[in-house]
């Protein structure tokens, strides 16, 4: 069975099994040992009746059991695996729940989906779907910007943070629609709940700590104080059999674990500074491991395995016994270098990949804005790379991950200083190259076109991917969901024409025209309409068409039924890479 690439990825509460899910629609379940590593594989792809089916959820509703949802022409479908002295198929049925599942569990023998609906107005409302009656009930009132903490079947209760407040919601009790749904409500963000132990995420001036208290009672213990701060806590876990908090999260720009003892105010170990990142880690079952989902740069995601005793920073490769391979501290792969330069009062962080000899750089922006670009997988600054360009991948301000000032410096000013950085990148760190070009992803791309359009005698070359040109119009244009965001993000801007108009690319046209662009959007994008990549190509072909002598090349490719999601470049990495180090002879660099 020929594998592609990794989608989805879920290890069972147990640490005995763990799903692989790929992008040809096939999933596998692989038995893990004690230490971690995989044992054996089985394919699951029974309940794959049509190529074109795509997998929407996988995940374990119990040790021996797996459920898939799948979305195709025919609608959403159902399946239960279930292991006994092999892999079988139990059960497939057509799924009426028109919303997207976030978990599925069993509770009182029954299988139960949670799922979320938002309103238009916006608000968003949490509830349970039972599959096999095709009934739904709600568990939340409507709520602004919800986020899901954790969700625990067995304890029928679901941890939500509304607003920068934790609040846990239980559901035992029946109550009848006009009824208050009741919660008991955190000072903090609740991150997850074990027994009586809740953990929470503590803010500081310097980012997050994690901390814990118990079911009913008040104190708040916050884990080492004297341990830096997290600039973003992404996850945290509590084991009750060790007494352990394991925290997942962002220091700096860089993907960071760290295990605390309980009941200690001491750290117990720490996992920072290894090549590429590693996430969505649980304990293995001898609690001397952890396992995720490992990716570098030049290295596609795929599982992987770090022992606590391995004092080399070296992850393994868990993709069967005969295939594991260990990475050491560059293991053949880009080196990666991490620079800052100082613009005004800020410190501006970004990722320098420097092939020897170099005589072209491209500046890659990633997408958000609030965001943060790590050494995760980029086939883009892969084959850049190895086509021997430079390649700067810049933290422009906005970006996550650093400090809460630098991810809210461009709020209500879009276009503005994280445009100023981009061209100060280039003329202070880029000033000895001729030949600079401009990549850029989302808001990325609306940042490279703005950036080029504003100086387009800076830049040899633009590649813009799913951008968003007119933020009017994008405005105006949006959902609920969307416009709740801009009205929140650029409020100040929105009431200003006249700056809206400046802020957006389409507005450049005409200095665009002269340059080499390449627009690549996916057909079936929701976030960021494919209309405004059409509107802002075909504005600067009539200036083009207008020129006795037009000069610039200008390319328009729609991937069909491609949606806004990540690892999205590796359908375009080639054709952009192609693009960028095109000369000016029409051969490739």
């Amino acid at each position: 069975m020929r594998r592609t690439f990794l989608t989805r990825m879920s290890i069972n509460r147990e640490r005995t099994g763990m799903l692989l899910s790929y992008d040809n629609g096939h999933t596998e379940w692989c038995t893990l040992d004690e230490t971690g590593q995989t044992k054996d594989r089985h394919w699951l792809y029974e309940h794959t009746s049509d190529s074109m089916d795509r997998t929407e959820h996988i995940q374990f509703i119990a040790p021996n059991q797996v459920l898939i949802i799948t979305q195709g022409d025919a609608g959403k479908r159902l399946h239960l695996y279930k292991m006994q002295a092999q892999v079988k198929l139990v059960h497939t049925c057509a799924l009426q729940l028109p919303f997207a599942v976030l978990q599925a569990a069993w509770q009182d023998e029954k299988l139960q989906l949670l799922f979320a609906i938002r309103n238009k107005g916006g608000s968003v409302r949490l509830g349970l779907y039972d599959p096999t009656r095709d009934e739904a009930r709600w568990i939340t009132a409507n709520l602004n910007h919800p986020q899901l903490a954790f969700w625990s079947g067995i304890e029928q209760e679901i941890g939500l943070n509304v607003d920068g407040q934790g609040r846990v919601y239980s559901y035992r009790d029946k109550v009848v629609q006009s009824a208050e749904w009741m919660y008991t409500a955190y000072p903090y963000p609740v991150m997850d709940k074990q027994g009586d132990i809740i953990a929470v995420s503590i803010p500081s001036e310097q980012g997050f700590k994690p901390g814990w208290l118990k079911q009913g009672e008040d104190v708040v213990h916050e884990l080492s104080p004297q341990c830096e701060a997290f600039s973003e806590l992404v996850r945290v876990q509590i084991d009750l059999d060790t007494q352990k908090i394991l925290c997942e999260g962002i220091t700096c720009g860089r993907w960071h674990y760290v295990q605390y003892a309980l009941q200690e105010k001491k750290e117990v170990f720490q996992l920072r500074d290894y090549p590429g990142t590693l996430t969505q880690a649980v304990l293995s079952r001898d609690k001397q491991g952890l396992v995720g989902k490992y990716e570098t740069i030049a290295t596609a995601p795929r599982p992987g395995l770090f022992r606590f005793q391995d004092q080399t920073n070296a992850m393994t490769w868990v993709q069967g016994q005969q295939e594991v391979i260990t990475n050491d501290r560059y293991g053949g792969e880009l080196k990666v270098e991490y620079g800052e330069a100082s613009y005004r009062s800020e410190i501006i962080p970004y990722l320098d990949i420097h092939p020897k000899g170099a005589v072209q750089a491209v500046i890659y922006l990633h997408g958000g804005p609030h965001n943060c670009l790590f050494d995760s997988y980029s086939p883009v600054m892969k084959r850049l790379s190895e086509a021997g360009v430079r390649v700067i991948g810049l933290n422009y301000p906005g970006s996550s991950g650093f400090t809460g000032g630098y991810r809210s410096r461009n709020e209500n000013d879009w276009g503005g200083v994280d445009a100023d950085v981009v061209r100060f990148i280039r003329e202070q760190v880029l000033s000895s190259y001729s030949d600079v070009a401009l990549y850029g992803v989302s808001y990325g791309a609306y940042l490279a076109l703005l950036a080029a359009g504003r100086d387009p005698v800076l830049w040899s070359a633009v590649v813009a991917c799913a951008p968003f040109t007119d933020l009017g119009k994008l405005y105006t244009g949006g959902g609920a969901k969307l416009r709740s965001f801009l009205q929140k993000e650029i409020g100040e801007l929105l009431e200003d024409e006249s700056a809206l108009r400046t802020r957006s690319p389409v507005a450049y046209a005409s200095a665009l025209s002269g340059s080499d662009i390449l627009f690549i959007h996916g057909q079936a994008d929701q976030l960021c309409p494919v209309e405004q990549t059409e509107q802002i190509y075909q504005e600067i072909l009539k200036y083009k068409l207008a020129l006795d002598e037009p000069s610039g090349r200008l390319e328009l490719h729609i991937i069909k039924d491609l949606e806004h999601e990540i690892y999205s470049e590796r359908f375009w990495a080639q054709k952009a890479v192609d693009f960028l180090t095109f000369t000016k002879v029409g051969q490739a660099k």
